[in-house]
């Protein structure tokens, strides 16, 4: 797999978010976190770069992947 950048938006204390770090880290892949406001509403940077305000989001040169079961399946097809 090419090395790619990849900056996960998570929310501590989210399992959603856990498990997607968990499948990264097994991946062995590096990646950037960014913690974002526990009020959807402030979550306008992310809402700006998804088209969402939930999370876990994974953004790679290729584009968002929402929600963990996207995530890990993206990883599992890498």
């Amino acid at each position: 797999m090419s090395e790619k950048r990849l900056v996960l938006f998570r929310l501590e204390g989210c399992p959603y978010c856990k498990r997607a770090e968990k499948e990264l880290d097994k991946a062995g892949l590096k990646y950037k976190k960014i913690e974002v406001p526990a009020q959807k509403s402030e979550r306008k940077l992310l809402k700006e770069i998804s088209g969402q305000d939930s999370v876990p989001v994974l953004l790679d040169v290729i584009g968002a992947k929402d929600q963990d079961d996207d995530i890990v399946e993206w990883l599992e097809s890498q």
